[in-house]
């Protein structure tokens, strides 16, 4: 299973570090591995670099996109997709700060829809340190 922190840069730090996503990478990674007394700077730092997740939007958005699908439900606060003709399991929580995934699989069904929500979110795998703009993704796939 991988996992999936999903953030929504800030635009002026996407020109930024479009270029050189590890700093901004590393920056996430740092702010990750913070003590809890550290927390008010992280939080101060976090503020600068990220907008707010426009929760119902994105929770509509995806509803709306996905519930004639036989492969999606929908939980107070998940989004799950469980296509067995893939093989894949997503899970999607959406929060004020960040969006979550959990999946089996390195590209989600998820991905499509986020990228059309704001291509420019940043996506991290901590576990995996892997990391990408999903607009660049969508050039790989």
């Amino acid at each position: 299973m991988r996992t999936y922190y999903i953030f929504k840069v800030k635009e002026e730090y996407i020109k930024l570090y479009h270029d050189k996503p590890s700093s901004l990478y590393s920056t996430f990674r740092q702010l990750l591995n913070l003590n809890k007394k550290d927390l008010p700077y992280a939080m101060q730092v976090y503020e600068s670099l990220c907008e707010r997740v426009e929760k119902e939007s994105l929770n509509k958005q995806l509803y709306i996109k996905y519930h004639k699908d036989m492969v999606y439900t929908r939980t107070d606060k998940e989004h799950i997709i469980n296509n067995l003709y893939k093989d894949e399991i997503s899970i999607l929580t959406i929060k004020n700060s960040h969006v979550l995934l959990t999946t089996n699989h390195s590209y989600s069904s998820f991905f499509n829809i986020l990228i059309d929500y704001n291509p420019c979110f940043f996506v991290c795998d901590f576990e995996n340190q892997d990391y990408f703009f999903l607009n660049d993704i969508k050039i790989l796939v």
